[in-house]
């Protein structure tokens, strides 16, 4: 018969049944020719907040680089091209012809706009769908469209626009209207929008908004004959 079996007791040190504060945790030397027992918590819990940071750093130089470069490119365009803003001008509003029959009005008017290009290397692409119309007491009289074509560098067009309107007047319009004919002073609304594009060398931009509005005070409104621009205040901006 073998040996019996001997039970094994494990000797438990007093600080094991402490509930204080927990002890640290060693662990114990290898015996001779025995690697060592690697921490692996330890060593992942390094590699993976070194890997964190190498990818916060990462993100942070991409997005510095791309500041960098949109500024960059921002700052050539400007330098290089020198953009600005076209003005635009009422200068003449003539009558071609205009009926007032009981409370019907018929017209025919040109007004005609001055538009001025002021850039050296960006010429303006006048698009389809630009809209003229001339309203008198908030009640629209007439209205047209302007041409298409692309205005060159440094250069002053003057654009024609022929307005044409058949409406009906109710009894005060009517009255306020013979009025003011009488006193030689007719305030007209004109409101004006044209989209334009900018053409640089081979490229060109989105669609731009120009809307301009002008008040303007006239001396009458007689067929064939030329209005005299008594006052004028006009206000233009271009949505970009």
């Amino acid at each position: 018969m073998g040996t019996p079996y001997q039970p094994y007791y494990a000797h438990v040190p007093d600080q094991a049944h402490y509930y204080g504060q927990p002890q640290p945790y060693y662990y114990p030397p290898p015996h001779p020719g025995q690697k060592p027992v690697p921490r692996y918590h330890e060593e992942q819990r390094g590699s993976g907040t070194k890997w964190c940071l190498r990818c916060v750093c990462c993100c942070c130089c991409c997005f510095l680089l791309f500041i960098l470069c949109l500024v960059g490119a921002m700052a050539f365009f400007i330098l290089y091209y020198n953009p600005q803003k076209p003005n635009y001008d009422v200068k003449e509003f003539a009558v071609k012809s205009f009926n007032l029959n009981d409370n019907t009005l018929e017209t025919d008017f040109k007004v005609s706009v001055e538009a001025d290009n002021p850039n050296d290397k960006i010429s303006i692409l006048y698009e389809k769908g630009s809209m003229f119309d001339v309203s008198y007491q908030g009640t629209r009289i007439c209205s047209g469209s302007g041409p298409e074509f692309q205005q060159p560098t440094k250069n002053v067009t003057m654009l024609n626009i022929s307005l044409e309107g058949k409406n009906d007047l109710n009894s005060n319009v009517k009255d306020s209207f013979i009025e003011d004919q009488k006193n030689g002073k007719i305030p007209l609304d004109i409101h004006i929008y044209v989209p334009i594009k900018f053409v640089l060398e081979n490229s060109k931009s989105k669609i731009i908004d120009v809307m301009m509005k002008c008040y303007i005070e006239v001396d009458s409104l007689k067929q064939d004959k030329k209005s005299k621009i008594l006052n004028k205040i006009c206000y233009f901006k271009v949505n970009f």
